[in-house]
């Protein structure tokens, strides 16, 4: 026996056992098939329904909203599934201003536990605003260190502590806007 009869002969088999196996699932197939197409038919004819029933709105106007409801939470999966890029400014978190070394964190692009700290020994510094609010004095904040024999290490000039801060949080931003902090 030649080669090629050989391999129509097999080819034959195997085309003969594929159809007895696919006509027996045919009927199977045509089952499913239909009871998908009822249950498609079902959902168009309930839609229709729904469409034409009376409600505090015709409903046809309820399309729209359907479809903005939609847009709308596939908006959110869209915002969730996709990673947020973090600003290169964010690594941006120590700097000298005031004389001070001021350290601070990032919270949603927004600059959270913002203190200053002694230049020579690194502790935390405390303040004291108590000239704020007397007619006599300036109103101002000075930051003292407490290990370096309680000595005023900077004064910011405007107002409180909190003021300070602001002073402060504003420096920040503005050595971002105009790109310092590179530099640093």
């Amino acid at each position: 026996m030649s080669e090629n009869s050989f391999k129509s002969i097999r080819n034959g088999a195997i085309a003969s056992i594929v159809a007895g196996v696919a006509l027996t699932f045919i009927p199977e197939l045509r089952n499913y098939g239909m009871a998908v197409i009822d249950w498609i038919w079902s959902l168009a004819s309930w839609c229709w329904r729904a469409l034409i029933d009376t409600y505090a709105l015709p409903g046809w106007a309820w399309i729209p909203i359907i479809l903005l409801t939609l847009v709308g939470i596939f908006n959110i999966y869209r915002s969730l599934r996709t990673p947020q890029k973090q600003p290169t400014y964010t690594n941006y978190q120590e700097d000298y201003f005031y004389s001070t070394k001021w350290r601070w964190s990032w919270d949603n692009n927004e600059i959270s536990n913002l203190w200053c700290f002694c230049p020579s020994c690194d502790a935390t510094l405390v303040y004291d605003d108590s000239s704020c609010g007397t007619f006599y004095e300036e109103d101002k904040t000075h930051f003292i260190c407490e290990n370096c024999n309680n000595s005023v290490i900077t004064t910011v000039k405007g107002g409180n502590h909190y003021y300070a801060l602001s002073a402060a949080e504003r420096e920040i931003f503005r050595r971002i806007r105009t790109g310092e902090y590179n530099t640093h």
